[in-house]
């Protein structure tokens, strides 16, 4: 079954390995998070929460364990 990755800061699907994957982090494209904390659901519960309506709850109770240090930065240096 496939997993999919949510981004703790907006809640996007649009995520991918950090500089492929060397250091352990990840990287949003749709608001440039870049950290290693993540939330990775299977298909099956990804849909399951949309369609309850859970997955915004779900998923901002489970960011508020992410260190200051890995939320979405003010500015961006590139």
């Amino acid at each position: 079954m496939k997993r999919i990755l949510i981004c703790p800061v907006c809640k996007s699907t649009e995520i991918v390995l950090d500089t492929g994957g060397y250091t352990g982090k990840y990287y949003c494209k749709n608001c440039g998070y870049r950290g290693s904390f993540i939330i990775e659901l299977t298909e099956g519960e990804y849909e399951e929460m949309l369609k309850a309506g859970e997955l915004e709850r779900y998923v901002e109770e489970k960011a508020k364990n992410v260190p200051k240090d890995e939320k979405r930065p003010e500015k961006y240096p590139y």
